[in-house]
């Protein structure tokens, strides 16, 4: 029979006292980080959101009611304009950027640059830090008429301009 070394055993007791539902728990974020082909990368806290212009959009989700509701927060679309765009040359080359919206657990979808500016689409695509007025313990991408909310990223962490 093997013997455990004690200085492993000391290790790994702690985290053996861990409940399984703390474990599997995805860390909350704590700022968001916007880069990628931005002139001004920038990481914003919660507090820097809600110092900024909100805008309120109200969902409802087929199969997902927990994700209906009012939710408030910064337009995804003011955040781009803010950190501002890197722009290759060319007709349209504003239309070719997508945006990669990544949460802590590294679920990430994509939203089209043209889907938020308002000279195309202009789809309120919220980052949102309230549901119903309640504070939210971590910030969510809320994309509003997809129906499954297929696009609604808990704990947002990241948005990255490609």
């Amino acid at each position: 029979m093997r013997m455990i070394p004690a200085a492993m055993l000391a290790f790994a007791l702690p985290l053996l006292a861990v409940p399984a539902a703390a474990q599997e728990a995805a860390p909350k974020s704590l700022g968001l980080k916007l880069d990628g082909k931005v002139k001004t990368p920038t990481t914003y806290t919660v507090a820097q959101l809600r110092a900024m212009p909100a805008t309120s959009v109200t969902v409802s989700f087929q199969g997902h009611e927990d994700a209906g509701g009012t939710w408030k927060g910064v337009a995804l679309a003011a955040l781009v304009e803010k950190v501002g765009t890197v722009e290759e040359k060319g007709h349209g080359a504003f239309l070719q950027h997508v945006i990669m919206a990544r949460g802590t657990d590294g679920y990430a979808v994509g939203i089209a640059m043209g889907e938020i500016d308002p000279k195309f689409e202009g789809k309120a695509v919220t980052v949102a830090y309230e549901k119903d007025g309640k504070p939210l313990d971590s910030l969510r991408l809320i994309v509003p008429n997809d129906a499954h909310a297929g696009r609604s990223v808990r704990n947002l962490a990241e948005l990255t301009v490609n």
